[in-house]
C-alpha cells in the first residue's frame, strides 16, 4: 500500500525549497500551545478535533519544560530525506520496476492549502500531481498488479476520511489471492 507516499528527487523544479522548509521544522522545539494550534488548523480540513489531538500528539515528545519537540528529530529527518531522493531518484514510478505483487496505489484529489507566505508551494505541489498522474496512469496500463486510486482528499487523507482509506484497503486485501 502506498498512500500519497510519492517524492520528487533533488533535480525537480522547487524540491530544494521544499526539502529546506521540511528540514527546518524537523527536531523544532514548539511552544506548550503546540496541540491546541494544530487542533484548530486542522479544523479547516474537517479533521475532527479528537482525531487532530491524536496526531499532534503523536507527533511530538514532551518536555520537562510543557514545551514538545517535533518528530521525526533533524538526524532521522535527513536520514529520511537520504532514503526518498535515492528512492525516488530516477522518477515517481521506475522504483516500482522489480514489484510483481499486488499494490495499491493512492492519489489524493485535492491540494493542501499553502501556509501563509508558502504560495509558490500551491504551483509546486500541481505541477508534481499532474506529473505523478500522468507516470501512474501510464504505469496502471502496463502493470496489472498495480491498483492506483484517487481519494477526495488532501495528503492528510488518514485524519480526513479514515473511513474511505480503510474502506479502500480493506477491498484491496479482500481482492488478494489466499
Amino acid at each position: 500500500m502506498n498512500l500519497d507516499g510519492f517524492w520528487w528527487g533533488r533535480e525537480y523544479p522547487g524540491a530544494d525549497r521544499v526539502g529546506e522548509g521540511l528540514l527546518a521544522s524537523a527536531g523544532t522545539i514548539a511552544p506548550p500551545e503546540y496541540i491546541e494550534e494544530k487542533v484548530i488548523n486542522s479544523a479547516r480540513f474537517g479533521i475532527p478535533a479528537d482525531r487532530a489531538e491524536a496526531a499532534a500528539r503523536a507527533a511530538a515528545r514532551p518536555l520537562p519544560d510543557g514545551k514538545r519537540q517535533t518528530l521525526p528529530e533533524r538526524v532521522e529527518a535527513l536520514e529520511i530525506f537520504d532514503e526518498l531522493h535515492r528512492i525516488f531518484a530516477r522518477g515517481v514510478t521506475p522504483w516500482l520496476d522489480g514489484v510483481d505483487c499486488p499494490l495499491l496505489l493512492v492519489q489524493v484529489g485535492r491540494r493542501l492549502t499553502p501556509a501563509p507566505g508558502m504560495e509558490w508551494f500551491g504551483e509546486f505541489s500541481a505541477r508534481f500531481a499532474q506529473g505523478v498522474s500522468e507516470e501512474l496512469a501510464a504505469l496502471s496500463r502496463t502493470r496489472p498488479t498495480i491498483s492506483v486510486n484517487r481519494i477526495d482528499a488532501t495528503h492528510l487523507m488518514n485524519l480526513e476520511t479514515p473511513e474511505a482509506v480503510a474502506a479502500m484497503v480493506a477491498g484491496c486485501v479482500r481482492g488478494l489471492p489466499d
